[in-house]
């Protein structure tokens, strides 16, 4: 298997919508996601699962319960 480094900025350059993770890569039973994202999202959870969030650019404010 080869594998090749993934770059952000490309990635994100080749979408405009907001709110539509795009999968970039798998990792065993993983994906990565890539996503713009502007304003409020709503608030939820994922039992089997975590999630980790990278920002590239501006800020991301996680509000937890």
């Amino acid at each position: 298997m080869e594998y090749k480094p993934i770059n952000f900025q490309e990635k994100l350059a080749a979408f405009q919508d907001q709110w539509s993770p795009k999968v970039i890569a798998e990792m065993n039973d993983y994906q990565f996601k890539l996503v713009k994202v502007q304003g409020d999202f709503v608030w939820h959870k994922h039992d089997e699962t975590d999630e980790v969030f990278i920002v590239i650019k501006g800020n991301l404010i996680i509000e937890f319960r």
